[in-house]
């Protein structure tokens, strides 16, 4: 009987302990959502030093934060450490090679450090798998702009100009929705922007015509 007693109090301390743990984890994943929200704001009104000291205190609350420090990286390359910021983007791609978004700016240090065979064939890779993102294209042109290639240059910009001219349907489709619910301020903002892609003088009334037009081709 004295074993049995013993073996369920330790099992409840057990228990305890667990919950106990899994309490204080959630508590600092929370802890560390909320500063990183705010790294997100300080990095959107371009304060650095204060994004990057929200950043770095959501990574150590949660050192498998990935968003965090990728967030981290992004601040360091606007900071002028690209270095630094480097050395973060080769790790996620490394630890996530489906993070497509660290893959990307792991290229342009790359390239911006002049190390233009590694980026060349991480490009390669990339557009054996991505041909539809627009950053890819504009990536070769950066590397062509390193090595004095104006041709490619104009060529690569040229073909992700293709792709996102794309983008004008779905910012016509917004801008008819945004029209047709008579929010007609917000249906400007997506007009505006249709406009810039397509080089199109375009009203409200000819929005659904050029959204059908779009969507046909």
């Amino acid at each position: 009987m004295k074993v049995v007693k013993t073996s369920g109090i330790i099992g409840f301390i057990l228990v305890l302990g667990f919950s106990f743990a899994s309490c204080n984890l959630k508590a600092k994943r929370i802890e560390a959502e909320k500063a990183y929200i705010a790294a997100v704001d300080a990095y959107g009104a371009e304060k650095y030093d204060n994004s990057l000291e929200q950043v770095r205190r959501a990574i150590k609350l949660d050192r498998n934060f990935y968003q965090a420090s990728f967030l981290e990286g992004k601040i360091l390359f606007f900071s002028e450490k690209q270095p630094e910021a480097e050395k973060i983007f080769s790790k996620l791609t490394s630890k996530y090679p489906e993070f497509t978004e660290a893959r990307i700016w792991h290229i342009r240090c790359l390239i911006l450090k002049g190390d233009f065979e590694t980026a060349q064939k991480m490009l390669d890779k990339e557009l054996s798998f991505n041909q539809t993102d627009w950053r890819i294209f504009n990536l070769y042109s950066l590397l062509a702009q390193h090595k004095d290639n104006y041709e490619e240059r104009i060529a690569m910009n040229r073909r992700a100009e293709n792709i996102l001219s794309g983008s004008a349907r779905v910012y016509i489709d917004l801008a008819i929705t945004w029209h047709t619910l008579g929010l007609d301020d917000r249906a400007k903002v997506y007009l505006e922007k249709a406009q810039h892609v397509t080089g199109a003088n375009i009203s409200f009334q000819e929005l659904e015509k050029a959204l059908n037009q779009v969507l046909r081709e």
